[in-house]
């Protein structure tokens, strides 16, 4: 069985990556769903204030916010999956735990922007995808259209 995670931030371009992949389990294809939703650490005077369970607890309703939605897609098509929220720098986060849980894919709403704006502002997708490890491959799914990538050479 194929291992999949999906990096959510709860935008409407990131829950077509969930329709794309409830279609892949319709269509039989065995996928382990590993949902993944990723917070920016709280910096500076806060952590001075807040203590460490208070942020926790932050995070972790920030990322079940945004993961609300592709739970119910996913629960309402009766396709399991495996909540998990993180920390961190999203792109390395994101590589670290699809080599965590030895996923063999990673599936991608993408923003939709173009390809200047991508080069000006830069793209998490693009740090992601160099950051994974040699073999796992990234679909990247805009407006209901998966298009896979595959990085064979780093």
């Amino acid at each position: 069985m194929l291992r999949a995670l999906l990096p959510l931030d709860g935008s409407a371009n990131a829950l077509g990556a969930v329709r794309h992949v409830i279609r892949l389990v319709k269509d039989r294809e065995p996928l382990e769903i590993h949902l993944l939703n990723v917070q920016p650490p709280v910096h500076g005077d806060v952590t001075m204030f807040v203590g460490g369970a208070a942020v926790r607890e932050f995070h972790e309703s920030c990322s079940l916010q945004a993961l609300a939605s592709a739970c119910r897609l996913l629960d309402d098509d009766a396709v399991p999956y495996t909540r998990h929220v993180a920390v961190g720098h999203v792109a390395r986060v994101i590589a670290a735990w699809a080599s965590r849980l030895d996923c063999d894919t990673v599936v991608m709403g993408t923003r939709g922007l173009g390809t200047m704006t991508q080069l000006l502002h830069g793209s998490v997708i693009n740090d992601v995808i160099h950051q994974l490890a040699p073999g796992i491959t990234v679909t990247l799914v805009k407006d209901c259209i998966a298009t896979h990538l595959i990085e064979e050479s780093r």
